[in-house]
């Protein structure tokens, strides 16, 4: 019997096109989840109706993209002047070995006192992870350069709607100017 050999990007390149033809990003995104904030108490997407959201997941010893993102918000959040008043951003962490509350508390007011970090048990985490369709897992001491259990996942920055509903998402790298004028934009037509 022959076996046929299909590059993982081929298989990419038709799962794309498949989705495309049949979802929309609101489809796979629901953007629910049910965790518990830096200060020890429940949240809910329902908790920040009324406020368009800013949601990055990650971990707090993320030695690049966590932070770099978190920056990039921070100064979007100062861009938008007034209007980050009708803004939420949200960390939720994977890391629950290390994320604890108090260390969530004290890492997201380094970038911006108005983040809201999100943990939860693993569940929870991966109920909320499957819900922006975001993917992470963790790398062994062992296996891992740096000697420490790592985190890898998605370094999508998503925009909700005041009602939680997904309005767009950005790339790991995007400045702070195009995330305000996405959010400027999406204020002024709804």
């Amino acid at each position: 019997m022959r076996m046929c050999k299909i590059s993982v990007q081929a298989v990419a390149i038709v799962t794309l096109i498949f989705c495309i033809q049949t979802t929309t990003a609101r489809d796979v995104i629901s953007g629910k989840f049910d965790l518990v904030d830096h200060t020890g108490r429940p949240a809910t997407e329902k908790s920040f109706n009324g406020k368009m959201r800013l949601v990055f997941f990650g971990y707090t010893q993320c030695p690049d993209v966590c932070p770099t993102t978190l920056l990039e918000v921070r100064r979007a959040m100062r861009l938008l002047g007034e209007l980050a008043e009708e803004v939420q951003p949200l960390f939720i962490s994977f890391d629950l070995q290390n994320d604890t509350s108090e260390i969530l508390a004290a890492y997201v007011s380094a970038f911006q006192s108005s983040i809201v970090g999100l943990t939860g048990s693993a569940e929870q985490i991966a109920s909320a992870a499957a819900a922006f369709n975001v993917t992470y897992g963790f790398q062994q001491k062992s296996e891992s350069a740096s000697g420490r259990n790592e985190v890898y996942h998605t370094s999508y920055l998503f925009l909700m709607d005041r009602q939680g509903q997904f309005v767009d998402v950005f790339g790991y790298g995007t400045k702070a100017e195009i995330i305000a004028r996405a959010i400027q934009d999406y204020a002024s037509n709804h």
